[in-house]
């Protein structure tokens, strides 16, 4: 007679586990140690983690930049097109 349980690896995260062959439910897990990562590889991590901002705070400043100057565009062209022909301000009963 053949043994009641099935050993199954995870292919993510490598832990082993026992199921139950009748039921499917899980008997028993493994999990995989995962190695402690050396200073210099949090270090590393820290570094390129800063990089990867300061790039974010980059484009980020280049694209308020590029609004601003859009933004100076939008108010020149429409003073030109302000009509100062009246200097006389408009009030509401001019236009009955």
């Amino acid at each position: 007679m053949g043994s009641k349980k099935l050993e199954v690896i995870c292919p993510c995260c490598e832990t082993k586990l026992q199921v139950d062959k009748k039921t499917g439910e899980v008997i028993w897990e493994e999990k995989k140690e995962k190695p402690m990562p050396s200073l210099a590889d949090m270090v590393n991590d820290l570094g390129s983690q800063q990089k990867e901002k300061e790039s974010l705070f980059k484009k980020h400043s280049e694209t308020q930049k590029e609004r601003s100057r859009l933004l100076d565009e939008k108010l020149k062209e429409s003073l030109k097109h302000v009509d100062r022909s009246s200097d006389k301000p408009l009030r509401d009963f001019d236009f009955d």
